[in-house]
């Protein structure tokens, strides 16, 4: 009975692992299945919970039959010992449905559980698996969000749907005894269960839409508090509360005039519910008099049948006031399935590869945002091996777009991109990520220690590695002066540490990995001038064997490199040495980079505290 009201994600087996195989076939998802190989676990569960129903609902026509017999032995005949024999099996049977209720309850418990926890942990390993682009299309609230559908899901599985589901056998068996035992009131029984049906279904407006507007003016609320607390700092410093605190009142406003009208709604149907009930008891008494009247049943009939009018109703009327639960639960469930049926990134390599030597070959490759934006067209070029490249271009020119190409994060629209011989679209970014290393302008920042944090990239790192790379990006310097040291505890997004350490605290995460090529994303932005010098020294000295990119403004760096690209903004890109790009570029002449560095090196080797050295580099670089 349940699988009838939840969607059509969650239907039975053989019909959800028909339509979960063509799902997979045509997105090449993994999980296109879960919600279905979930609802599958758990149909264990639910058949345990309408099994348990049909002993339940007998038992709960007990007190109906034992006031039934009251009336009609104990009280015309006084038998007390009768009315002793009946009150201990009324008593030793509410036990046993307390019992059967219990365990029902637990089962469907179970059910949901088992569906939120498979539900859950296949989203997780979905959304980890998202291409970068995919996963940019929605913000974390959105994600977060989802994550609160499996729970609505679950709510509707294991909540007061269920149970209303559950308990309509109950109404059908009531039917059957008023048939037995007062035969005139059924018809009144019976127009009530339609017009209370009726009704109900008049009321599901939502689930016949398959759209509960107030959710969605929640998740707008949602997502909009959640920006305004991860600007909190900014919107302090820039002090335009006024505006924020405003555009957030309406967001409110609206969702709060939505939820109003709504619940008001609900509440409307509630209580209109609970007057028919009292209305429909008063005509069950009212044609019972006239019943009695004509000796066609007897007082305790009557009795016993206002009970039972009650547990026949009572399943119709409790559906009305559930409906929104269902809807929710319809909605979030084509919502999760959309996510779930998303093509992921490609499976690992089952075969170990060589290590590459870090030549990237880009093929008439060719790269369009999911808005048109046409990025790069119809692009070719080489960098590497070795060497440092420097990728310029103005703002929202595309060098971001190239490097994340480059790293593995985009895939081109046309064209192929490789590294040595091997076509990139072949591999996750996992896979890629040994080979190779980026760093991005913007890193987020878990809490925890600091070398636990370190960590997360390399779990295998030993100490001495992880104090090796620290010393090469400059980080170790400040991370000794803390008062605890590799132990202190970053906050949320990095709290704690500045702009500058934290960029270096990215470095090391990079140089731990020690992949072929190295991608850097403004990798000075942050920086100091002391610590600029020292990690153009270490990034002159990696470049003898590995590949190094760095997307840059500045002249500085762009100075020590072998080969600069210029991003023009139009889709293309043009290429050259430094003595040829840098004037057409900074409209200065070029001269070595050793000459550039070497006043800098200078002052940078006489400092104690020097963040690198050669010896750590040149360990990097073999």
């Amino acid at each position: 009975m349940i699988e009838y009201l939840l969607p059509r994600a969650l239907v039975s087996r053989t019909e959800a692992t028909a339509q979960a195989q063509e799902a997979e076939a045509a997105t090449a998802s993994p999980f296109a299945s879960a919600m279905a190989t979930a609802f599958a676990h758990a149909k264990g569960h639910l058949h345990q919970a309408v099994w348990l129903s049909l002993p339940i609902s007998l038992l709960g026509l007990l007190p109906s039959i034992f006031l039934l017999q009251v009336y009609n032995r104990v009280i015309s005949r006084g038998g007390t010992a009768t009315l002793t024999a009946m009150v201990a099996g009324v008593l030793c049977m509410l036990a046993l449905e307390l019992y059967l209720r219990r365990k029902r309850a637990r089962a469907l418990r179970e059910a949901g559980a088992t569906i939120d926890r498979e539900v859950s942990q296949s989203l997780m390993r979905s959304m980890l698996g998202h291409p970068l682009l995919t996963l940019e299309q929605r913000s974390a609230t959105q994600w977060l969000q989802l994550f609160r559908d499996v729970g609505a899901m679950r709510s509707c599985i294991s909540g007061g749907v269920a149970s209303s589901v559950l308990d309509l056998p109950m109404a059908l068996l009531a039917l059957i005894v008023i048939g037995i035992i007062a035969w005139p009131v059924l018809p009144v029984i019976v127009v009530a269960m339609i017009v209370l049906g009726v009704l109900a279904w008049w009321w599901a407006d939502e689930v016949r839409s398959g759209r509960v507007e107030e959710v969605e003016q929640a998740r707008q609320l949602d997502r909009g508090t959640a920006e305004i607390c991860n600007a909190r700092g900014t919107l302090k410093v820039l002090g335009y509360d006024a505006a924020a605190q405003q555009a957030w009142q309406s967001g409110y406003d609206r969702w709060l005039a939505e939820s109003f009208d709504k619940n008001g709604e609900m509440e409307n149907a509630k209580e209109t519910s609970h007057v028919l009930l009292t209305l429909f008891s008063v005509a069950v008494i009212t044609v019972g008099a006239l019943a009695i009247n004509a000796q066609w049943m007897s007082i305790g009939s009557l009795m016993a049948v206002n009970l039972l009018s009650g547990k026949a109703l009572g399943p119709i009327a409790q559906l009305a006031s559930n409906w929104r639960s269902l809807a929710r639960a319809n909605e979030a469930t084509v919502r999760l399935q959309e996510a779930l049926e998303e093509p992921l990134e490609p499976e690992s390599q089952r075969i170990a590869l060589p290590r590459p030597r870090g030549v990237f070959r880009l093929e008439q490759a060719s790269f369009q945002y999911p808005s048109g934006h046409l990025a790069l067209d119809n692009v070719s070029l080489q960098i590497g091996p070795g060497g440092i490249h420097a990728i310029l271009g103005r703002n929202g020119a595309g060098k971001s777009t190239l490097a994340k190409l480059l790293a593995g994060l985009y895939q081109p629209t046309q064209g192929t991109i490789s590294i040595d011989e091997y076509d990139m679209a072949q591999f996750p970014r996992n896979d890629l990520g040994r080979w190779v290393g980026c760093l991005a302008q913007q890193t987020y920042w878990f809490s925890g220690p600091i070398v636990d944090i370190l960590r997360m990239v390399s779990p295998d790192a030993d100490d001495g590695q992880i104090l090796a790379a620290c010393q090469l990006s400059g980080a170790h310097g400040f991370i000794s002066r803390l008062p605890q040291g590799y132990q202190t505890i970053l906050g949320e997004g990095g709290a704690g540490l500045s702009a500058g350490e934290l960029r270096k605290l990215g470095l090391a995460q990079l140089f731990l990995r020690n992949p072929s090529v190295l991608i850097l994303d403004e990798p000075s932005n942050d920086l100091d001038f002391e610590s600029e010098t020292a990690l153009l020294q270490t990034l002159r000295q990696i470049a003898t064997k590995h590949t190094v990119i760095i997307v840059t403004h500045s002249l500085r760096v762009a100075s020590l490199a072998q080969h600069i690209y210029h991003v023009r903004g139009d889709g293309q890109v043009d290429q050259g040495q430094p003595e040829h790009m840098l004037p057409l570029l900074f409209g200065v002449s070029h001269k070595p980079a050793a000459a550039n560095e070497a006043t800098a090196s200078r002052s940078a080797a006489a400092k104690p505290s020097a963040p690198s050295g050669p010896a750590q580099a040149q360990e990097l670089a073999s």
